[in-house]
């Protein structure tokens, strides 16, 4: 009896429960049950970005509510997801798991950034196992040292695992009729949300552009659109195509129109004619009609209008030199000391000084070292891939590089070597190093051992390599260093290494531990430099010898404030962080050559080129000769840019003018001029990219019958 009454009642259940399900659709009640996912996804989202632009910013200065007008369309997407089933307890999971996401993706954004003073792109993701593998060290120390954000970011999550737990809330579920409707309340408002950005401005420094253009950096976009949305715009270019405007249009410029938008007021002087750095048997008419795609003839009518850069008093100055060309790891004029870094405060202060050198980059080693050895800009945009065999670097081991430096000085009888102390592959570097014309590699664990692994010694990579070319007739070296990696901190074995020598030394400073870390780190690099220069004088060599050194990006594991008790100031960030040291030493050289050019990373190569008189052809390099006379431009990895006149801001729009030489030019004249200088800006910055993607090189070389002598 008991039975038969409790399989009754079970029935019974089971009939109400149906009963329920089938309960005629109630907007109110749908709406109430959608609202506190939905509520809850909301100021999730907000508490998120408005930490994010703190952590990223610094501030709230110059604060905007453009960040946040996706934020309802985004937490519709989420409540639509927790409310996908009609029982409660997998709507309670989908609940936690969202939010777990949500969670992981601002907590990763924020970590990464700490580490490299950036975030990520949606591309850079397939990287996730080499950054564990490379930086895990580096990965916890960061951790420890952002506990209590940690604790912030973690909060949503706790409170809505406690929510569920607790509350054990019964009615998240909504019919698929809900559904659909929340689905094109979604797509309404993120639709409604482009529409508002387009009409509050379609410029170049606007929400807007941030939103619809694949060539911007994924810095500059998420402070203009907010984090999760950048990067849902970024996946859906990424993976779908999905983009309606790329801003990489060749702007055919007058390089020289600039020159009389302000005048200058300097005496002329008398002129002397030189010969241009072109090679003659390019012609761009010609091959703009030989070409079959519409990119690789715009790039013809591109470069058939500009000018190159003229040969000039120091073409060939060094013809008979060796060189030794270094990209050093966060090398910046922060490592050099005149106590704590003899060596390389020796080579900075002699030769060829550049006062007006910047490094162009934040982070990423591998585009510093492409637009140092090769002259034209590397990908740097939100779209670009990332990994060890991505980037541009490493994919250029698939094209063909004429003018890869191993490559020109092999052809103009140097034989030519290059050293990393790291492994052969990452960042591809065994395939594009042989590619850019060395084919005489040695790397850690191939044809080099070291002491340590993270970061492994400079000094030792020196001592185990400069006998390899130091008795040649004549040579090229290439060195990628690794000892001034980050973090700056107890955990790095170059910087225990010589942190006793680096606190004696600055015992009288008010340098912070990690500013003295990072010192410790470069005293390897010194005595790397140390080290060489006695090798090149036993061997005979140093009077004929040119030394270029050059960091690969600012040093981003160095804190701003622990940068600040070195600078003896607090820099300003945009522009003051970037300038830095290019040392550019010359062996035998009787007096200092001294410019006031501005310059950056990419000029490096057609200065050394010019120097060596090894013909090449400017019109094709996004460099140009720092001692020329032509437009000289430090530009920054965004596009900002310092010229003798301005210092230009790409990411805000806003211009700090030199008052004392240009102060009575007007404002028709000044925004002229900006606008002139952009334009160059992007246009070389577009040409480096088309060329990498059409192989341009190649077709101009076989087209035109120019020998190709690099690796094909």
């Amino acid at each position: 009896m008991d039975s038969e009454l409790k399989l009754e009642k079970k029935e019974r259940k089971k009939e109400e429960k149906k009963k329920k399900h089938k309960r005629p659709f109630k907007l109110s009640r749908e709406l109430k049950r959608m609202a506190v996912p939905f509520v809850f996804f909301l100021v999730c989202i907000i508490y998120f970005e408005i930490f994010m632009r703190y952590i990223t910013v610094g501030s709230f200065k110059d604060f905007s509510w453009w960040p946040f007008l996706f934020v309802p369309s985004e937490a519709m997407l989420f409540t639509i997801i927790c409310s996908w089933f009609r029982r409660s307890i997998p709507n309670r999971i989908l609940l936690v798991v969202s939010t777990f996401l949500m969670t992981a993706f601002y907590l990763s954004q924020m970590i990464y950034f700490r580490i490299f003073d950036s975030l990520f792109s949606v591309s850079m993701i397939g990287m996730g196992g080499d950054a564990v593998a490379n930086f895990g060290w580096a990965l916890l120390s960061t951790i420890k040292q952002s506990i209590v954000w940690i604790v912030l970011f973690l909060l949503p999550l706790l409170a809505v695992s406690a929510y569920v737990l607790i509350r054990k809330p019964r009615h998240l579920g909504v019919t698929p009729i809900m559904h659909g409707a929340a689905a094109l309340v979604m797509a309404g408002l993120w639709l409604l949300c482009g529409l508002a950005l387009k009409l509050g401005g379609t410029g170049e420094h606007t929400a807007y552009e941030a939103f619809t253009n694949n060539y911007i950096d994924t810095d500059t976009a998420a402070a203009r659109i907010g984090v999760f949305t950048n990067s849902l715009v970024e996946a859906g270019s990424y993976y779908f195509g999905i983009n309606s405007k790329v801003d990489d249009e060749l702007i055919v410029v007058d390089e020289d129109d600039y020159q009389g938008i302000i005048d200058d007021n300097t005496d002329e002087e008398p002129v002397i004619t030189y010969k241009p750095n072109i090679i003659e048997k390019i012609d761009f008419k010609k091959l703009e009609e030989q070409a079959a795609k519409e990119e690789v003839k715009e790039l013809c009518r591109y470069f058939d209008v500009q000018n190159g850069t003229n040969q000039n008093e120091y073409t060939g100055m060094l013809k008979d030199y060796n060189l030794i060309y270094i990209c050093a790891e966060a090398f910046s004029n922060l490592a050099v000391d005149k106590n704590v870094t003899p060596t390389l405060y020796k080579l900075a202060n002699e030769g060829i000084v550049l006062n007006n050198f910047y490094n162009s980059y934040k982070n990423t080693t591998t585009n510093g070292e492409f637009s140092f050895t090769c002259g034209i800009w590397p990908d740097v945009s939100r779209k670009a891939d990332a990994g060890s065999f991505a980037g541009t670097m490493a994919k250029s081991a698939n094209k063909y590089m004429p003018y890869g430096l191993g490559t020109l000085m092999s052809d103009a009888g140097l034989n030519c070597y290059a050293f990393h102390n790291y492994n052969g592959y990452y960042y591809n570097r065994k395939k594009s190093w042989a590619n850019l014309g060395y084919d005489k590699c040695k790397f850690r664990n191939d044809g080099m051992k070291f002491s340590s692994a993270w970061p492994s010694s400079d000094l030792e990579m020196m001592e185990q390599s400069v006998d390899d070319y130091v008795n040649d007739k004549r040579f090229h070296a290439y060195y990628m260093t690794f000892s001034g990696h980050g973090p700056y901190s107890s955990s790095n074995n170059i910087a225990n290494k010589n942190i006793k020598d680096v606190r004696k030394l600055t015992k009288d400073t008010s340098y912070s531990d990690a500013a003295k870390c990072y010192l410790a780190c470069n005293v390897e690099l010194d005595r790397a430099m140390g080290y060489l220069m006695n090798k090149l004088k036993e061997a005979g060599q140093l009077d004929r010898t040119m030394i270029v050194l050059v960091g690969d990006h600012y040093p981003y594991y160095l804190d701003y404030t622990s940068a600040s008790t070195i600078y003896g100031h607090k820099p300003e960030k945009n522009f003051e962080m970037f300038k830095s040291t290019c040392i550019m030493w010359v062996g035998g050289l009787e007096e200092n050559i001294v410019t006031d050019n501005y310059c950056c990373n990419v000029d490096i190569l057609p200065t050394v080129l010019n120097l060596f008189g090894i013909k090449y052809d400017s019109r094709l390099l996004a460099g140009r000769d720092i001692l020329s006379d032509t437009t000289h431009i430090a530009v920054l990895y965004n596009k900002s840019f310092v010229t003798d006149r301005v210092m230009y801001n790409a990411a805000t729009g806003e211009a700090v003018w030199n008052e004392k030489n240009y102060g009575s030019a007007t404002d028709a004249e000044r925004e002229a001029y900006i606008t002139s200088i952009y334009s160059i800006v992007k246009s070389r910055y577009a040409s480096s990219l088309k060329i990498m993607d059409n192989d341009f090189y190649r077709f101009v070389w076989e087209q035109s019958g120019l020998p190709m002598t690099a690796p094909k």
